[in-house]
């Protein structure tokens, strides 16, 4: 067939066709009624008083348990002091009942021995109170000069006793900015530097005599040699600066008795001064005339350094052995009036 005839034209293409699925019956729609459908969780309002009752609540809690545990920190401290404060009281009580047992100048080892007892308890629970130290001190005292009779005894007891001095020393220096600074002040100035504590004179007085009675079961020219004499004057002057009249003229009792008792020693104490022994006595018992050690000690001085006063120092005994002995301190009064008895029959006249 020659190329120019056609060929017979193609049948046109079927139409396709598209195969649908079958339609479901649409399920009718369910509406709900407004009282059918689940309600919503409200949301909480945060409004302002939400906000601040919240923090408000939680900084109560933080506050009480920061108190709790304060209040359990401190309780074994609360608790110390509470029962220092009993200790210091029983001591007290046995101080008062000192003198129950006793013969003339000498007394019951019972009374003292509790009142001893009860103060180092409460210094063993709370060290840092004032008080308890010169209270042991007067009670220690007490027992070394009216309960010990050997020269043993009293060395057990005025030994210890000075380091109890010297920490209760130390402690009220703290107030003043430490035991150097204290020591650098004159007696007025640290009368001044410690006025408003009550502590100061009575704490200076029980040291100063525990040192000289140490001295004197010690030795003396020992005491001369580690500077005793030096404390006692110290610590009578500033008594004196607090208080002249303290403790029935304490400062000046002791600073005398220093004056007349303390050995004269080259670059150790040249100061000692025998008229000063007198002078300081003197003003004792114009302070404290009922108190009749001062006018023992004065008696004793004149007869000792001022002869020409003789008839004086012996009036002063005779009064002395004259007066009842107060029943307050009657085993101190007795004491004084066995003195005055010992010297009026040394220096008869």
């Amino acid at each position: 067939m020659p190329r120019s005839q056609s060929r017979p034209a193609a049948r046109p293409a079927a139409p396709r066709r598209e195969r649908r699925r079958p339609e479901r019956a649409a399920a009718p729609r369910r509406t709900r009624r407004r009282s059918e459908r689940p309600a919503a969780p409200r949301r909480a309002r945060r409004g302002p008083e939400r906000a601040t009752v919240l923090p408000i609540a939680a900084l109560r809690a933080a506050r009480t348990a920061a108190a709790l545990a304060l209040l359990l920190l401190l309780a074994p401290a609360l608790l110390a002091r509470e029962d220092a404060g009993e200790a210091i009281a029983r001591g007290d009580a046995a101080w008062n009942r000192r003198a129950e047992g006793h013969v003339g100048a000498h007394a019951s080892p019972g009374p003292i021995g509790e009142a001893i007892a009860a103060y180092e308890q409460a210094l063993k629970q709370q060290p840092e109170r004032l008080e308890v130290y010169w209270k042991l001190l007067r009670a220690q005292h007490y027992k070394g000069d009216f309960v010990a009779m050997t020269r043993e005894q009293k060395q057990a007891v005025f030994g210890p006793a000075r380091s109890i001095a010297e920490a209760g020393l130390d402690l009220l220096a703290r107030k003043v900015g430490g035991r150097e600074r204290l020591d650098a002040m004159s007696p007025a100035a640290a009368a001044k530097a410690l006025a408003g504590v009550p502590e100061a004179a009575p704490l200076h007085l029980w040291a100063g005599i525990h040192w000289g009675l140490w001295g004197d079961n010690f030795g003396r020219l020992a005491a001369a040699r580690q500077g005793v004499g030096d404390r006692l004057r110290r610590y009578s002057e500033v008594v004196i600066a607090i208080d002249e009249r303290f403790e029935h003229a304490g400062g000046h009792r002791l600073l005398g008795r220093l004056h007349t008792l303390a050995p004269k020693v080259p670059f150790l104490t040249g100061w000692v001064d025998r008229d000063k022994a007198v002078v300081e006595l003197r003003r004792a018992v114009a302070l404290a005339p009922d108190y009749p050690l001062n006018a023992v000690f004065l008696a004793e001085a004149l007869l000792e350094y001022q002869p020409a006063h003789a008839a004086e120092a012996r009036q002063l005994l005779r009064a002395v052995v004259a007066r009842p002995p107060d029943p307050e301190r009657p085993v101190e009064d007795e004491d004084a009036i066995a003195r005055a008895r010992a010297l009026l029959a040394k220096h008869p006249g």
